[in-house]
């Protein structure tokens, strides 16, 4: 098993320091260093092809590493000199559009833009949401099953433009995929697609990680180690930003090893069904960058022994 760093791990709504400096192409230059010396040497980034401004160094798009780090070679030098020698993988969410084509069109557009950035980076995974948050999908709602099969057969058409590109199924508890309702979808799809397997949004879905990926077997793609102690009692996974809780004041995610995850048993499930690719970490919500790399070296160091 491979592991990866995601940078999605850096927001700045919640985090130290200002986003004046986050926007900054030194603060990401110290932050690859510090994710290289925390033992990471691969990192997987979020992808939003409309990601760009002025000052902005969020390295989210080909447009920022074009214009902020001299393309694409530029911006894997700056992490090969922080010991970074890899970029695993990329992932997006989608927006829910107006119908059901209009979705799955914009669905395929996304993905097949992934796909090429993947390949100019060499990515070894792209992994994406089929789901919108469930209170984003108004009349997609009324036409569920009709989406679900539309999506299962695009995703065949994407396996075949992916290659050597593993695509993989992200699962989240806010979306129609929820918990086990993921395996009922993944029957449907082209079994070169895998699970994308996200830790903390399975336990909020109710589901055990360890016996979801028993489940989901060899089509496991990629495995996102998130951690939560978040307990889903008032249904705010139907609602409006269900990452940020309106009954009250909680963390629906927290920093590897932090939360009630057990990662003995997930390690004990990868290694039962013959996983061999790559765990990422995502310390989402962590409220300092360089303490969750910590954090979260010293989480997998205690299960790797």
């Amino acid at each position: 098993m491979k592991t990866a760093f995601s940078l999605e791990t850096v927001n700045t709504r919640y985090q130290e320091p200002n986003r004046n400096r986050v926007e900054s192409k030194y603060y990401w230059e110290e932050l690859f260093q510090l994710v290289g010396a925390g033992g990471f040497h691969a990192v997987e980034l979020p992808y939003d092809p409309g990601f760009m401004g002025a000052r902005c160094c969020f390295p989210f798009s080909k447009v920022v590493m074009d214009v902020k780090f001299g393309g694409v070679e530029g911006f894997k030098k700056v992490l090969a000199d922080a010991k970074i020698d890899k970029i695993a993988g990329i992932f997006a969410s989608p927006r829910a559009a107006g119908s059901v084509e209009q979705y799955v069109e914009g669905f395929k557009r996304s993905v097949k833009g992934m796909l090429g950035l993947a390949g100019e980076l060499g990515c070894d995974y792209v992994t994406v949401s089929a789901s919108p948050e469930y209170c984003t999908m108004g009349a997609l709602l009324d036409k569920k099953a009709e989406l679900l099969d539309a999506l299962a057969a695009a995703l065949g058409e994407l396996a075949d433009e992916a290659g050597d590109i593993k695509l993989c199924v992200r699962n989240e508890f806010w979306g129609i995929l929820r918990g086990a309702g993921m395996h009922d979808f993944m029957a449907k799809v082209d079994k070169r697609v895998g699970y994308c397997v996200d830790l903390a949004h399975i336990k909020i879905a109710g589901e055990d990680p360890a016996e979801f990926i028993r489940k989901a077997g060899d089509r496991v793609g990629v495995v996102i180690l998130t951690d939560t102690c978040f307990e889903d009692k008032d249904e705010v996974w139907k609602g409006p930003a269900p990452a940020f809780p309106r009954t009250g004041a909680t963390q629906v995610f927290k920093d590897l090893g932090q939360g009630s995850v057990d990662l003995c048993a997930v390690f004990a499930a990868l290694k039962e069904v013959g996983f061999d690719g790559w765990a990422t970490v995502d310390n989402r919500q962590t409220r300092q960058v360089s303490r969750g790399i910590l954090r979260a070296r010293y989480a997998l160091n205690a299960v790797e022994g």
